[in-house]
């Protein structure tokens, strides 16, 4: 075919027949003319549905790039025919990528009309964003070689993405490669996380500058470590403080709230601490009440290095029935907001810091909560936050910093204190529990969190944890 033959090919070329380029075109036209719609006059209804449309378009349009990506690769169209160094090169000047992108779509592509086919269907039908196929291919590939071993690892992770996001259905695939091969993925994840660790120790940088107008502006980073310190020091008080008017409420009757945005509470918190420092009556090499976490790691992780846990306890993603992914993973503990530690690292905070160990079994059951020396928060909170992670309404997952206990019975009808009628719950999913149908109950099978939607018309609401990405 020559370069002649293509360009009649092309979007809108003469004498092209009606194929796939045409169709295409057409949509896109289609779509072009819809940037002109008045968006305010749309009822909340449709601008909730042209959102989840459009992603289900994003997704089939992924699903026939591939296969038009990975044909024109197997035919070396770039190379032999429009004369780029390859494929990859071709698609990232098409598509103003950053380089390296387009090998990356290539790779992708031919992962998605081979091996992972079930996975480009899934994207056609709408059900898995491009994000998620990336996550897939990258985890099946790092599963031992073997078509049924693989086959089932796609399939754990395809029903796993109808509830979650990408970067969670990434944790469910370091899962899957430690459920399959345990004891290699222990290894190179433990040395991963000190790799890293070391890198952001030594590269570890604060600068204070002014920006020009009047005020100064941070930049830094630093290591894990360092970062969950400072959000363990930090975002207790971020908590939001009510407004002036919280008391009367606003002209409709409704409580007002902070109008100030997290990044600001964030920056205050870090100016009242630092308030403190300057006003305490200990030396800068005092200790002083050193910085207090809760770590979650599983009781076998901590015994000689040996697997987590026993793989057939697990379902094919290596989660607890009913937990998070990532939770109590082999080599790493979880802080409480989720920062991944290894276990080099926790044994050296260990030393300076006052650590809350939260032991569980193989199926996530609380064997043990320890207490600081000068434990300000109750033994109830630590496990509770064990037991729910985060908050625990279905696809939410702020931390247990930024969120309340709730009372399934509430305290004025008779209920009780106890991990038994408590859920964690964000200040946001809090309210909506309190003042909408959304109900919430602990599952009669395995005693976590679970909630139903409200009611609607001659449709009977299942219980859930995950909420469904598209309806």
């Amino acid at each position: 075919m020559s370069i002649s033959d293509l360009d009649s090919h092309r979007v809108g070329g003469a004498g092209a027949a009606d194929g796939p380029a045409q169709v295409l075109a057409r949509a896109a036209t289609a779509v072009r003319e819809l940037d002109e719609t008045m968006w305010a006059a749309q009822s909340d209804a449709g601008l909730v549905g042209v959102v989840e449309a459009v992603e289900a378009l994003r997704s089939a349009l992924a699903a026939v790039q591939a296969g038009a990506v990975a044909e024109a690769d197997a035919r070396c169209l770039a190379k032999d025919q429009l004369h780029y160094g390859s494929t990859g090169d071709w698609l990232t000047h098409l598509a103003g990528l950053r380089k390296g992108g387009g090998k990356r779509v290539t790779d992708r592509a031919h992962a998605l009309t081979g091996p992972l086919a079930a996975t480009r269907r899934a994207m056609a039908a709408g059900r898995v964003s491009p994000e998620q196929a990336d996550v897939i291919c990258e985890a099946v590939d790092a599963l031992p070689s073997g078509a049924p071993v693989r086959r089932r690892g796609e399939t754990a992770l395809l029903i796993h993405a109808t509830s979650l996001d990408a970067s969670d259905l990434a944790r469910a695939g370091r899962h899957l490669v430690h459920v399959v091969d345990p004891d290699a993925h222990e290894r190179r994840l433990e040395r991963r996380l000190d790799r890293d660790e070391r890198a952001s120790h030594l590269g570890r940088t604060l600068s204070i500058a002014s920006d020009g107008a009047g005020g100064v502006r941070l930049q830094g980073r630093g290591s894990a470590e360092d970062g969950a310190l400072l959000k363990a020091a930090l975002l207790p008080l971020t908590r939001p403080a009510p407004s002036a008017g919280a008391a009367v409420g606003d002209e409709a009757g409704r409580p007002t709230t902070d109008p100030t945005d997290h990044g600001a509470r964030l920056w205050d918190a870090l100016v009242q601490t630092a308030h403190h420092a300057l006003s305490t009556a200990l030396l800068p090499d005092d200790h002083g009440a050193p910085a207090r976490l809760t770590v979650t790691t599983t009781l076998t992780a901590l015994r000689q290095g040996l697997p987590a846990d026993d793989p057939t306890d697990r379902d094919p993603t290596g989660r607890d029935p009913g937990s998070d992914p990532g939770a109590g993973e082999a080599g790493i503990g979880l802080t409480g907001d989720g920062t991944e530690l290894s276990a080099a690292t926790i044994r050296r905070m260990a030393c300076d810091a006052e650590i809350i160990p939260a032991v569980l079994g193989s199926r996530g059951e609380v064997l043990d909560v320890g207490r600081a020396r000068r434990l300000v928060t109750p033994t109830i909170w630590v496990a509770l936050i064990l037991r729910d992670r985060h908050c625990a309404f279905p696809s939410c997952a702020r931390p247990p910093v930024m969120c309340q206990a709730h009372h399934i019975t509430a305290w004025s009808a008779g209920g009780l204190t106890k991990l038994s009628n408590l859920v964690l719950l964000c200040g946001h999913h809090h309210r909506v529990v309190h003042h909408t149908p959304w109900e919430v109950r602990l599952s009669p099978v395995d005693h976590r969190p679970e909630f139903r939607a409200p009611p609607k018309p001659d449709v009977e609401q299942p219980w859930i944890r995950q909420r469904p990405r598209r309806t």
